[in-house]
């Protein structure tokens, strides 16, 4: 779409007029989830003679049990991951949640960040992301947060 590419030009050229003049890329903090799919059968070891053959195990089921990590990072590192219940999703109440732990963590790893010009986040427009108490807790926190071109 001509409008979406119009719109990063955009944010891309801002970003990097406001680097000339006040380097900000080391202040970035930013995030993403992933599923993991994962089976966690217990396979049994065998003791077995030489001529005997091994018994058989009956193959995983097609649907694996799933769940979800966020991993936050800056220029320097990880600094914080999680893990969320099997099955269970992102909402901006939990969001909030992992903000907080991250805001701790980064605290200890990085506080020069934090006690100076501020930490700025960029994550995506997903809408725990996006909603009213997660823009209030960014708030609170200092946070800046950078348009992210759709």
């Amino acid at each position: 779409n001509e409008n979406q590419k119009n719109r990063r030009f955009e944010v891309s050229s801002s970003l990097l007029l406001r680097n000339n003049d006040d380097p900000f890329l080391n202040r970035i903090v930013t995030c993403d989830e992933k599923w993991i799919l994962y089976d966690n059968r217990r396979r049994s070891a065998q003791w077995l003679d030489a001529d005997e053959a091994p018994q058989h195990f009956p193959k995983p089921k097609l649907h694996q049990k799933k769940i979800m990590v966020t991993v936050w990072w800056s220029a320097v590192g990880l600094i914080h991951h999680s893990f969320l219940n099997p099955g269970e999703t992102i909402t901006a109440e939990k969001y909030c949640q992992q903000i907080d732990e991250m805001h701790q963590r980064l605290q200890q790893k990085q506080p020069a960040l934090v006690n100076r010009k501020g930490p700025i986040l960029l994550h995506d427009n997903a809408r725990p992301h996006v909603s009213m108490i997660t823009r209030q807790k960014l708030y609170e926190l200092g946070y800046e947060t950078l348009d992210h071109p759709p």
